[in-house]
C-alpha cells in the first residue's frame, strides 16, 4: 500500500513541476516579446519622426514593404540588363578577336641558316617559293590583310603539313581560292583531309580539304 501511495505522490509532483515550468516560460516570453514590441514601436516612431511621415504605423509599414519590393524588382532588372550587356560585349570581343584563340602556330620551315643579313640587303633561301597576294577578306585578320606580301611553297606530301599551318587551297564549296589555318587533320574513307578555319571566323570551313586541293603552305609574311 505504501508503494502505491508513493507512486501517486511522485506523479502529482511531476505534474505540478511541469505546470510551474510552463508558467515560468510563458512569463519570460511575455516579457521578452513585450520588450521587443516596445522597442520596435519606439524605433518606428523615431524613424517616422525623422522623415516627417504622417502615416499611421500600418500604412507606413505597408509603404516600406512596397518600396522594398519595388527596389528588389529594379535590382533584378538591372542585373539582367548587365548580364545581357556582358553577353553582347563578350560576343563582340569574340568576333573582333578570334585570332587571340589560335592554339597552334605554323610549323617552322625556314631555319636561321637560311637567312643571310647584309648591310644593304637580306637574303632568305627558300626552295621553290612563290609569292601570294591576298584579297580584302578579313577572315584571317589581323594576322593577314590585303597589304601583306607572302611566300608559299608546295608541300610534297600530307606528312609535311601540321595543325597550325596556313594553307592555300581551292574551295569546291565557294569555288574560289582560300588561305586559312589548319585546325584539324584526319583520315576517312577518301583518305587524308584537313579541317580549316579563318582566324577571325566564328566557325570552321564547311568542307574537308583534300591534299590535291592544296596549292601551297605559307612559309613567310612581310608586312
Amino acid at each position: 500500500m505504501m508503494i502505491t501511495i508513493s507512486k501517486r505522490v511522485m506523479i502529482v509532483l511531476v505534474v505540478f513541476l511541469a505546470l510551474s515550468l510552463v508558467l515560468v516560460i510563458s512569463a519570460v516570453l511575455d516579457r521578452v516579446l513585450g520588450s521587443y514590441s516596445y522597442y520596435d514601436t519606439k524605433s518606428l516612431k523615431e524613424y517616422k519622426r525623422q522623415i516627417n511621415s504622417t502615416l499611421s504605423n500600418k500604412e507606413f509599414i505597408e509603404e516600406l514593404v512596397n518600396q522594398n519590393l519595388a527596389q528588389r524588382i529594379r535590382i533584378r532588372e538591372l542585373e539582367e540588363e548587365l548580364m545581357n550587356k556582358e553577353r553582347i560585349i563578350d560576343s563582340l570581343m569574340k568576333r573582333l578577336n578570334f585570332s587571340a584563340q589560335v592554339k597552334s602556330s605554323p610549323f617552322n620551315r625556314i631555319s636561321r641558316d637560311d637567312i643571310r643579313v647584309y648591310n644593304d640587303r637580306i637574303i632568305i633561301y627558300v626552295n621553290k617559293a612563290f609569292p601570294v597576294a591576298f584579297t580584302r577578306s578579313r577572315s584571317m585578320y589581323p594576322f593577314i590583310n590585303e597589304n601583306v606580301f607572302a611566300l608559299e611553297i608546295k608541300p610534297k606530301s600530307p606528312n609535311e603539313l601540321r595543325v597550325g599551318d596556313i594553307i592555300g587551297f581551292e574551295s569546291k564549296t565557294f569555288n574560289t581560292s582560300i588561305i586559312h589555318r589548319i585546325i584539324e587533320i584526319g583520315e576517312d574513307e577518301q583518305g587524308w583531309y584537313a579541317i580549316t578555319k579563318g582566324d577571325n571566323n566564328p566557325v570552321p570551313d564547311p568542307e574537308k580539304v583534300r591534299f590535291e586541293d592544296i596549292s601551297g603552305v605559307l612559309v613567310g609574311l612581310i608586312y
